[in-house]
């Protein structure tokens, strides 16, 4: 069975396919071009440099993600659905870019797919598809490989959408929050290691499918001092903050240090000045976000130790 062009074929069905011909994206001056008038060979019509230099010219900026899914390292076949696994993909590869306050255009995918059934096959290439059209994003080129566990790696490509939050720019005195509540992913974790099953409850609802929270963050950019996603735990990313920008944290909260080690929450971890609070709370309430105050900087303190996941 050719795994590839099955994969291919669901994904151009689904309309999401940009110049899809070949393990690299050509990015020329199509203009010139004739026309592919067939719909089944349209998406190998070429990726115009034209269109990709609009977006560049408009933007002036270009940010890059790269991120993997992979079987026995990020999760286990047996837990998910497949068209929730390759969901979950999907967003987890977002969520790089949409905590930078920009938004994603274009993608390069990367699969690895075991012996699977066709239909199965199909699932997977739909669940990429209906994420990648939810947040408009074309996919313009990758590999498809077989092998014995499923894989992704997806590159994502956005454009700003004004002030981008970067890692750096922290200061003495600014207060820490945290999107959602931390923990349930770590919950639903050490149920599965145990035995357990995935339940369509509130309870496994984020480590089924995460939240990502691109509204809030396009409204707290513009005074934010730093931003990141927590995809290793809010104390991995409180110590990426504190080597980065030289400062400590006190204020933590020691009965929630347990769930500050839980990976894979996908939440936003950000910074505000002090004098921000009222402003930051009040969009949080306009936009629905929960918020949790994790820490404030400092110049002294103690780091707990993080959890290293992989």
């Amino acid at each position: 069975m050719n795994y590839e062009a099955l994969f291919i074929e669901a994904l151009r069905k689904s309309g999401v396919l940009l110049g899809v011909g070949d393990d690299a994206v050509l990015l020329q001056d199509s203009s010139h071009l004739p026309r592919i008038q067939s719909p089944k060979y349209k998406h190998l019509q070429g990726f115009s440099s034209k269109e990709f230099a609009r977006v560049l010219d408009r933007h002036r900026e270009l940010l890059i993600a790269t991120d993997g899914f992979c079987e026995h390292i990020h999760f286990k076949r047996e837990w998910l659905r497949l068209d929730e696994i390759a969901h979950k993909a999907m967003l987890v590869n977002l969520s790089d870019i949409l905590a930078m306050n920009a938004t994603p255009k274009y993608a390069l995918l990367s699969i690895t797919l075991p012996a699977l059934h066709p239909k199965e096959i199909t699932q997977i290439a739909l669940a990429l598809a209906k994420v990648a059209k939810e947040y408009g994003i074309k996919l313009i080129g990758g590999d498809t490989m077989k092998g014995q566990n499923l894989a992704f790696h997806i590159t994502m490509l956005g454009v700003p959408n004004g002030r981008i939050l970067k890692r750096k720019g922290l200061r003495a005195g600014d207060l820490v929050y945290c999107t959602g509540r931390v923990g349930q992913s770590l919950y639903a974790l050490s149920c599965l290691l145990k035995g357990g099953e995935i339940a369509r409850s509130k309870r496994f609802a984020r480590f089924i499918s995460p939240c990502l929270r691109g509204e809030f963050i396009r409204h707290i950019a513009p005074f934010a001092r730093v931003g990141l996603d927590v995809s290793d735990g809010v104390l991995a990313e409180l110590h990426t903050l504190s080597a980065l920008n030289h400062l400590r944290f006190s204020h933590i909260a020691k009965s929630r240090i347990p769930a500050y080690r839980s990976g894979e929450e996908y939440e936003l971890l950000f910074a505000i000045a002090a004098r921000d609070k009222h402003r930051l709370l009040r969009l949080a309430k306009k936009t629905r976000t929960p918020l949790e105050f994790i820490a404030k900087a400092s110049r002294t303190g103690k780091l707990p130790r993080a959890r290293i996941w992989h």
